[in-house]
């Protein structure tokens, strides 16, 4: 699996943006809300997932987070609920928008997403509303880190910013040991 990706923007499109990375680029479809605060020339590093749809070509989705990512994969396990109709609820809802429809359970503002309607609305409510759960309390996050060797100072600094809502703890831990890898390189 490509887990993520870092280079630079060398094109923005209106459903993703083309990275390069060493001597190739990649276009990378990413949430509208991050499209919008990208720019041709940034240097970025996306949290990716590689689909192989049965329909079409492999794509690569980019987040900006761990989260949003995990939220995208448990999306796409939904029995007919594309990558691309995922994205599209990404896009509009975003990830909380996302979680107070399913709380809510709120057909109407999932159907007014593109390429899903009532039926389907109903579907992702009752497969989500046990998915979200609670965030991993930080202490045992630090806890965790410090018995691999990561200093309080550097837990600290990378759990800025972060959420872990519907990560398990030990998907928390290796996001979190994944982003104190990249930061000694």
């Amino acid at each position: 699996m490509v887990d993520s990706i870092r280079g630079t923007v060398v094109r923005v499109h209106e459903d993703g943006i083309t990275i390069a990375c060493g001597c190739f680029t990649v276009k990378v479809f990413v949430p509208q809300s991050l499209l919008k605060s990208i720019k041709a020339g940034q240097a970025v590093e996306l949290f990716t997932k590689l689909t192989f749809p049965p329909e079409g070509t492999p794509s690569i989705y980019g987040f900006a987070t761990t989260k949003e990512r995990a939220l995208f994969e448990v999306l796409t396990k939904i029995p007919r609920l594309s990558s691309k109709v995922a994205m599209n609820l990404l896009s509009r809802l975003g990830t909380d928008g996302l979680k107070e429809a399913v709380a809510s359970e709120d057909v109407e503002t999932l159907s007014c997403v593109p390429g899903i309607g009532r039926k389907l609305s109903r579907r992702i409510i009752a497969e989500l509303k046990g998915a979200f759960k609670e965030e991993p309390p930080p202490a045992e996050l630090v806890k965790a880190l410090t018995s691999l060797g990561y200093s309080r100072k550097e837990i600290a600094r990378a759990l800025e910013g972060e959420s872990f809502s519907g990560l398990s703890l030990e998907d928390a831990i290796k996001a979190l040991v994944q982003k104190l890898s990249r930061r000694g390189t």
